[in-house]
């Protein structure tokens, strides 16, 4: 009878050890996602660097690296330095009438020599207002009444003329000045107001006009041999929404839907053409579509800081060595003249990267019949395994580049528009935004100033 109860108490022990060690492994592996999601920041993940804790000590050495760094322009630049004009605008001439010790006078007295001094400044800015005035005269010989013709851009009795709206446009979608600011700032400067209704019919009227060269775009990036494609949110009446956009080095296309995924992609109806090369971060919307696809590396390589810091893994130290030299050969092959690396060039650095997978699969233990979560280096290990063709693109193809920088540099002010000016009001104004946007962006992307569309 005792020995039972012995034995009953033995296994209630072992029940509450089982327990014990159950609780332990589900409180280590908390901890863990807690570390690894305190230790994310921008340079480790997707997170935009917004969110990063400036107190970071990385950071602080970061800074005091260039704390010995003089303020303002650095030795050797000298692209924005003032140079004196051979024509200037204005001459103003400096001159003494009488003489300064014994009081001769020197009116007619030719100057020795003439130093010069050169002030860059703008002229005072006021409204500038033109009447055209028709003149109907009627001819003495038949009587009919001759009208000259108005210029075709003029269609009311007041209106403002195209340089003021391509100002006021420039200021709202380049700059992310809001209408009352950029109705406040025309107040200061010229002493006239305009208000924000008069704003918003000038960015209508851009946005019409527009609808043509949008529809031109659209086609040259359907048949362009490479895009970047990226998207963010932003928000419409405090509902979010989607801004896509799609880019090349020269062309720039933003288009907002309420959705993120393939129905709006769908419904932009570039990529549903598009044959050539895709570059964006592995969104799963973008690999249904039939074209090429490349990944951005940077993504890769912030993820592989993370899985090294968290996880401690041998393969992603060394997977993040071979991405960053393959990087680094292939500019320096562009630096001679060379387009691509030679096949037994592409052939060894491939062969790292299978080895590098190889070896790592040989640390994860094999996948067991009951469904486990896998660890975030185990995923991304056999991303890299997977899609091994779409993350090397860029060794292959000149054309492709390492990242996807371009279309996030692109969206990157729509943010910042966002957190200067708050959501947009409408979505009607959310779409005159983009596109008008879209367009100053391409013509920028041209080296041409930003002229009326």
């Amino acid at each position: 009878m005792q020995f039972y109860i012995i034995f009953n108490i033995f296994l209630e022990l072992i029940k509450q050890l089982t327990q014990a060690n159950n609780t332990i492994k589900l409180l280590k592996n908390e901890l863990k996602e807690l570390k690894e999601t305190v230790n994310k920041d921008s340079s480790n993940s997707s997170k935009p660097p917004s969110t990063d804790n400036y107190f970071n000590k990385k950071k602080d050495i970061k800074k005091n690296n260039n704390k010995n760094r003089s303020r303002g322009g650095q030795k050797g630049n000298t692209n924005n330095n003032l140079k004196k004009v051979n024509n200037p605008d204005k001459i103003e001439i400096l001159q003494i009438d009488n003489c300064l010790n014994c009081n001769s006078n020197l009116e007619n007295v030719e100057a020795k020599s003439i130093s010069k001094k050169q002030v860059f400044d703008i002229p005072k800015i006021k409204i500038e207002v033109t009447e055209f005035q028709q003149h109907n005269k009627v001819c003495p010989c038949c009587n009919i009444i001759n009208k000259p013709k108005f210029p075709k851009n003029i269609t009311s009795y007041v209106q403002y003329g195209d340089n003021i709206k391509t100002f006021v446009a420039y200021l709202n979608t380049y700059q992310m000045i809001p209408y009352a600011r950029i109705s406040e700032l025309m107040k200061d400067f010229t002493s006239h107001s305009i208000s924000s209704g008069t704003i918003y019919n000038m960015l209508e009227s851009f946005y019409e006009k527009l609808e043509p060269y949008e529809k031109n775009v659209k086609n040259l990036l359907i048949n362009s041999n490479v895009v970047n494609v990226d998207e963010t949110g932003a928000k419409v009446k405090n509902k979010l929404h989607w801004i896509h956009t799609v880019s090349t080095s020269s062309l720039t296309y933003y288009m907002i839907h309420e959705k993120r995924g393939a129905e709006a992609i769908d419904f932009m109806g570039i990529l549903p053409e598009f044959n050539g090369v895709a570059v964006h971060d592995h969104w799963a919307s973008y690999n249904k579509y039939d074209c090429l696809h490349s990944y951005c590396n940077a993504h890769h390589l912030r993820e592989l800081v993370g899985v090294i810091a968290n996880e401690k893994v041998f393969w992603a130290k060394d997977m993040h060595k071979l991405l960053t030299d393959m990087n680094n050969y292939f500019y320096k092959l562009k630096e001679k003249g060379q387009l691509i690396p030679s096949k037994e060039e592409i052939n060894q650095f491939f062969k790292k990267y299978d080895y590098i997978c190889q070896e790592a699969l040989e640390i994860y233990p094999p996948p067991s019949k009951k469904r486990e979560k896998q660890s975030k280096s185990k995923n991304l290990l056999d991303r890299f395994i997977k899609y091994k063709y779409e993350i090397l693109r860029f060794f292959t193809n000149p054309l492709v580049p390492f990242t996807n920088n371009l279309a996030e540099r692109d969206l990157r002010m729509i943010k910042v528009k966002e957190k200067i000016s708050g959501c947009f009001a409408s979505l009607k104004g959310a779409h005159i935004f983009n596109r008008i946007r879209g367009y100053i962006s391409t013509v920028k992307k041209n080296n041409k100033s930003v002229p009326t569309p």
